[in-house]
């Protein structure tokens, strides 16, 4: 492989590798690279990480989840001489555990506010005000049995040196984009595709490939040919058949290169370059040849034949002055 890149994609390389490089200006190039490529998707998240997930948060990535324990903070009716107590999910409903994590904290905040919140050498805990917070102080406090006493609060404690690692997966995000760009952009093109753009960002996000939808162009005798975006190298096999290089073309103007092979008993091949090979029969014994004719005509071909012999030796006893008695 030779050639270097120049361009967006490679200014994003190699800021991801430099870690003094701020992930807001790889993630604003990204939105730029993205227009360039005509991918919507690669611009969507880069602005969502950039802007924060408010109102997205089934579209958040994995690595903006992380766990931490959930605390309520007590104190009196007029807010002062508080205590902590951590809430064990045991403690709460089954309706709020089915349908919330209590313990697993989803950061939709800006790129900007995690790198603010990521102090280094601060020992201290933050507290986060999880989005369930106030219907289930309203639930702690219904059942608290001390009169002078109230939940004001509760939150998750994340340590800082959980929000640096979450701007670690962000940066490492942006190095498996970079790679898969990479590997599906041609050297010497400085913008990729729109599809590979599209597969590029579904993996980062999702850890998954692409679905390739799957077009049936021709089928004879229980084989298909099929057929893919080329979006990059591809693998199919069937149990029906596997198409590998060889096709298959009819009609004016269609053209075939190489040799085209056909197997079967309706196998069929259009074109200049046909080639047929139809199955052998498997080779049939004389007594199965006449048992399919009838137990009746095998019966008389093979008395038939003994007479036919015995005449024969007859014949050549009588040459030899033999009679028989």
């Amino acid at each position: 492989m030779t050639g270097r890149r120049e361009g967006l994609l490679a200014q994003i390389e190699a800021g991801v590798l430099d870690d003094a490089v701020p992930l807001a200006s790889l993630l604003q190039k990204c939105i730029v690279l993205g227009g360039k490529a005509g991918s919507e998707r690669m611009r969507d998240w880069a602005r969502r990480e950039l802007n924060g997930y408010v109102g997205a948060a089934d579209s958040i990535p994995d690595y903006r989840r992380v766990r931490a324990p959930l605390y309520a903070r007590i104190t009196n009716r007029g807010g002062y001489g508080g205590l902590t107590q951590q809430i064990q999910p045991s403690m709460l409903p089954d309706w709020m555990t089915e349908s919330v994590d209590v313990e697993e904290v989803v950061l939709v905040g800006d790129i900007g506010e995690l790198e603010a919140l990521a102090v280094p050498h601060r020992d201290e805990p933050r507290g986060l005000i999880p989005h369930f917070s106030d219907p289930l102080i309203e639930y702690l406090n219904k059942f608290q049995t001390d009169e002078f006493s109230v939940v004001a609060a509760v939150y998750w404690e994340v340590s800082d040196a959980t929000m640096r690692g979450v701007l670690v997966r962000v940066r490492t995000a942006l190095a498996e984009l970079v790679a898969e760009l990479t590997m599906l952009t041609p050297t010497g093109q400085e913008v990729p595709d729109k599809a590979a753009a599209d597969q590029a960002v579904q993996f980062v996000v999702t850890g998954e490939r692409p679905t390739i939808n799957i077009t049936t162009q021709h089928a004879g005798a229980g084989g298909t040919n099929l057929s893919a975006p080329q979006s990059g190298p591809l693998t199919l096999a069937s149990s029906a058949g596997t198409a590998i290089g060889s096709q298959t073309a009819s009609g004016q103007g269609s053209t075939v290169v190489g040799v085209q092979t056909a197997h079967g008993d309706n196998a069929a091949v259009t074109g200049r370059d046909n080639g047929a090979t139809p199955d052998r029969p498997e080779r049939e014994g004389w007594w199965t040849r006449l048992r399919k004719r009838g137990a009746l005509v095998a019966f008389f071909t093979v008395a038939g034949g003994i007479a036919g012999i015995v005449a024969a030796i007859a014949a050549v006893l009588a040459l030899a002055g033999w009679t028989p008695l």
